[in-house]
């Protein structure tokens, strides 16, 4: 009797787990999740890439040229470079030319939204070979980009702000119940995920090794990061390290945020506030170290991938309010200044005859 009814039992635990399986597969293959967030972070990662190659393009052959500043022998010797790299095709400065242009234009029609997943390979593979060939003038924020771009390759980044949205505006529309969108959704919200656990990892291990510092123990590590020459703002940091309690208070405050970050994630009511106060933060990055605007919008691009659809369509509604209330509130005021409210004394002068003003 006893062994039955543990049997049935197990036998129930079995049906709802697997019924919970099959629920959630369900809503993770009909379902596209973050599309407004993904098509945001696609305009920023490819506006980035754009503004590397824009950026450098007048010392582009002193910078990335195979007779730049970093020695040809370094970067195709076997043991000198981290992985293929286009650039080390030839070393002819006509294909180190075409190369360097064509990524030009791969980064642009990436940010643009056109054939937005062959793009975003390409844009990849000469983002990539970029990178490897002067490795010198990279930073974190170069590492986060190409990781992210192979998870946007299973991202349905172009379905919204891009060419592929209004050119997909004309043709019928999807069966979500075929059987291509829904292993297009599950890649999708995978290729979601990843992103967001890379991001969160990012925090996680930095928030771990400021925890380890001593001068990020004793609240002076802001200090000495805005008083740094390479990346510094003169002018505008002295602002913030000369106050010691402003120093202590966001020292502090970042390695908390960043060791709390992952965890405000699993709390829908935190969500927001956690990436709100990471967008924040990347912000005051960029600002205040002007060497890392790449790393800081870059980061900012992940987060905003976090946020849900529901979030932008909350705060775009919100925001139409607020820009309905001023329109509202500007007749009101020009009628308050208007004649009917001056003084019946006061005498209004009248406009200039056009005969007189013509003479």
């Amino acid at each position: 009797m006893n062994s039955g009814v543990t049997r049935t039992g197990a036998r129930s635990i079995v049906l709802r787990v697997r019924m919970r399986f099959h629920s959630a597969l369900d809503k993770l293959s009909l379902n596209r999740h973050a599309l407004i967030g993904s098509a945001l972070a696609r305009i920023i990662l490819g506006g980035l890439g754009f503004y590397l190659y824009a950026r450098d393009y007048m010392q582009r052959a002193y910078l990335w040229g195979p007779d730049g500043v970093w020695p040809w022998q370094n970067f195709a010797a076997p043991d000198g470079q981290q992985g293929f790299s286009l650039y080390s095709v030839s070393r002819s400065s006509a294909w180190f030319e075409i190369v360097f242009h064509l990524g030009m234009i791969f980064a642009l029609l990436f940010m643009l939204g056109w054939k937005t997943r062959v793009m975003n390979v390409l844009h990849y593979v000469f983002l990539w070979s970029l990178h490897q060939r002067n490795p010198v003038l990279l930073d974190g924020g170069d590492n986060v980009t190409v990781i992210v771009l192979v998870f946007f390759v299973f991202v349905d980044s172009g379905s919204k702000f891009s060419l592929d949205a209004r050119r997909m505006g004309v043709k019928p529309a999807i069966d979500r119940n075929s059987f291509a969108f829904r292993i297009g959704s599950l890649l999708h919200n995978a290729g979601i995920l990843a992103a967001i656990l890379q991001i969160c990892t990012v925090y996680l291990v930095s928030g771990m090794y400021k925890v380890q510092g001593r001068k990020w123990q004793n609240g002076t590590a802001l200090y000495y990061i805005l008083r740094t020459n390479e990346f510094g703002w003169p002018g505008v940091n002295r602002f913030v390290y000369e106050s010691a309690t402003l120093v202590v208070v966001i020292t502090y405050a970042t390695v908390f945020f960043q060791l709390a970050f992952t965890f405000l994630l699993l709390n829908r009511k935190w969500r927001v506030f956690a990436v709100a106060c990471g967008i924040l933060m990347h912000l005051g990055i960029a600002v205040h170290m002007a060497g890392l605007v790449n790393f800081s919008l870059t980061v900012v691009a992940v987060e905003l991938v976090i946020m849900g659809d529901a979030h932008y369509r909350r705060l775009t509604r919100a925001f139409r309010r607020l820009a309905g209330r001023r329109r509202t509130a500007e007749p009101a005021q020009a009628d308050a200044d208007g004649p009917a409210a001056t003084d019946p004394g006061t005498k209004v002068p009248s406009a200039p005859d056009p005969v007189l003003v013509s003479s």
